[in-house]
């Protein structure tokens, strides 16, 4: 089976990730290399205004991708960089048999990091599963982060609260999910929020959530119940809620036209809350 084939097979399965940006890469700028273990990733950097804007990705979604439609504003606003992971843009492919979890993907922002801004805090926007591994980042490195963006980010208890309260069919459908993109990108995402769980960020590290509004209706291309569709978003919202705990200066926005794909339908929302992270950590400064 080709790798065309394979995603598209993998998008029945978008769940998990919470939608892919079907868009062409519109970036002109030069790709760099970052070394990380035994494998190169793509990396890029535009833009020139400090402190850098680090950008993670949903899970199965190239980087560049999912951030198309606001990366010419970020990147006239502020440094602006991001790393392709494995299988995506100009880095490796997935090696077989390697799994990854938000450690070591954490791992590789700090790398990047490393390479294009050593001496410096940095703002994070973390993007569904991206926002678990931005998380664990500025858990570990609370020294180098300035602040979070969080986008429709997966809580750690989602998954475990949505398998305690499905029907077995429809959970086994989701366990098909985690499989897939296990098997297909090395992505492990059940032990990731166990990882994620285990971690807590400093209380005053200033962190802005944005929420959908809407149900995520493409999770029904996974075809689960009446019931388990339902219990998939509400379980998300509620988890949502509860991202609100994680620092004592976390706020959180509803982008309320949209379900998952809030960079795409809600751009407006997605780059004010940036902005109004950056006049914090200005003001704090």
């Amino acid at each position: 089976m080709t790798r065309i084939k394979q995603f598209t097979f993998g998008f029945i399965f978008l769940c998990l990730c919470q939608g892919c940006a079907l868009h062409q890469p519109i970036s002109k700028q030069t790709w760099s290399t970052l070394r990380v273990g035994n494998y190169n990733l793509a990396y890029m950097c535009a833009g020139s205004t400090r402190p850098t804007l680090i950008l993670e990705s949903p899970s199965g979604v190239s980087t560049e991708q999912a951030y198309e439609k606001i990366l010419p504003a970020l990147t006239g606003r502020h440094r602006t960089c991001f790393v392709e992971r494995l299988g995506f843009g100009k880095s490796d492919q997935v090696p077989s048999g390697l799994t990854q979890t938000t450690k070591d993907y954490a791992e590789e922002v700090t790398s990047l990091v490393d390479k294009v801004a050593p001496r410096e805090r940095v703002v994070v926007v973390g993007y569904s599963f991206g926002g678990m591994i931005a998380r664990y980042f500025a858990a570990v490195h609370p020294d180098r982060v300035a602040g979070l963006v969080l986008i429709d980010a997966v809580h750690e208890d989602w998954l475990k609260d949505a398998k305690h309260r499905m029907q077995p069919d429809d959970w086994a459908k989701m366990q098909g999910i985690l499989d897939w993109f296990k098997k297909n990108l090395g992505h492990n995402y059940w032990d990731s929020q166990f990882e994620v769980a285990a971690v807590s960020l400093p209380a005053s590290m200033p962190v802005r959530i944005i929420s959908r509004g809407l149900p995520f209706q493409r999770i029904r291309k996974a075809n689960l119940s009446e019931d388990g569709f339902r219990i998939y978003n509400e379980s998300h919202d509620a988890q949502q809620l509860k991202l609100l705990t994680i620092t004592n200066n976390t706020s959180r926005v509803i982008a309320k036209k949209s379900a998952h794909f809030i960079v795409d339908s809600e751009p407006e929302v997605v780059l004010g809350e940036i902005e109004e992270l950056y006049s914090q950590i200005r003001k704090a400064h």
